[in-house]
């Protein structure tokens, strides 16, 4: 009987359905207020921001995960476990928007949700230099590392900066987070990035 090797479309297929519970499980934390009045549901906005960013967030994880993925040719372990690695880090952005939203984004819980942000960026990188690495001779690859490195170092460098910015204000921090999410909208545009356009 003959073996076959794990495909990069089970590997993908496999994260795609661990992000949509991600997703499952911030929407999940969404808790109606038990009073039918306008002032009840104001209440909840810092629940409603949370949800909102943590969305964006995933999404945009989702869409560069996906992004990267194209370039994958056949699954080595070293793939599988940095992948691993990365999945784990997104899987306990539900609980810190969950932890972020119940304290109102105060500075603590703030602190640890952009602690997060850094992990999640720095095991993406991990995993991107995996790929890399495996498969560097694509030229296509090779230019997306290229494009992706310096908006990923700015990343981390922001996510970071957002740990001690959340004591001082945690909107702030908040706003530090939301804006590098931004730049990671376009996948493509890592290229443009990094040579400034």
């Amino acid at each position: 009987m003959e073996v076959k090797d794990p495909t990069p479309e089970r590997l993908a297929a496999f994260s795609d359905g661990v992000i949509a519970v991600i997703i499952t499980i911030m929407v999940l934390e969404l808790k109606p207020p038990h009073d039918a009045t306008l002032a009840s549901l104001r209440e909840l906005w810092p629940t409603f921001l949370a949800y909102l960013i943590s969305y964006l967030f995933v999404g945009v994880v989702w869409v560069n995960h996906h992004h990267l993925f194209r370039y994958v040719e056949h699954v080595c372990a070293t793939v599988i476990w940095a992948n691993l690695a990365f999945l784990f880090f997104v899987s306990l952005i539900p609980f810190f928007t969950a932890y972020l939203a119940e304290n109102r984004l105060d500075s603590f819980t703030t602190a640890l949700y952009a602690f997060d942000c850094v992990l999640i960026a720095l095991s993406f990188m991990l995993l991107q230099g995996t790929i890399v690495r495996e498969f560097g001779d694509d030229q296509k690859l090779q230019a997306l590392a290229r494009g992706s490195k310096r908006r990923n170092r700015l990343a981390v460098l922001v996510y970071f900066l957002a740990i001690p910015a959340a004591y001082l204000q945690p909107y702030l921090a908040i706003a530090m987070i939301f804006s590098m999410t931004l730049i990671y909208l376009v996948p493509e545009k890592a290229e443009s990035f990094a040579k400034g356009k």
